[in-house]
């Protein structure tokens, strides 16, 4: 089930953006490509598939991952940063146009 995968891979990966209904999509995907059969029985429970992720991810991969993490979140500040920057430039150019007015 969908629900199941994604809880195993945040298991693994916890600020993955991953759902249940990403992982339905995908699968509908590879069934309408032909890539796997709509009827797949399950062979494995939840917990043995948390187990199976967590044995398959290596520490390359969980570098790579906090690597992308820590991106993410320093955009997100140079972003934020540059946004005030820009407030505060806009200031100092407007307060200078009102004093050549004012003059």
């Amino acid at each position: 089930m969908p629900k199941y995968c994604a809880q195993a891979i945040k298991s693994v990966y916890p600020e993955a953006d991953i759902t249940g209904r990403h992982i339905g999509a995908y699968k509908r995907r590879l069934i309408t490509d032909g890539q796997l059969e709509k009827d797949m029985p399950k062979l494995i429970s939840p917990n043995e598939a948390a187990q199976l992720i967590a044995g398959m991810v290596g520490e390359d991969d969980k570098f790579i991952y906090k690597c992308s993490i820590g991106s993410a979140k320093r955009s997100l500040k140079c972003f934020e940063y540059k946004m005030a920057g820009a407030l505060i430039e806009h200031t100092e150019e407007l307060e200078g146009w009102l004093t050549k007015i004012q003059a």
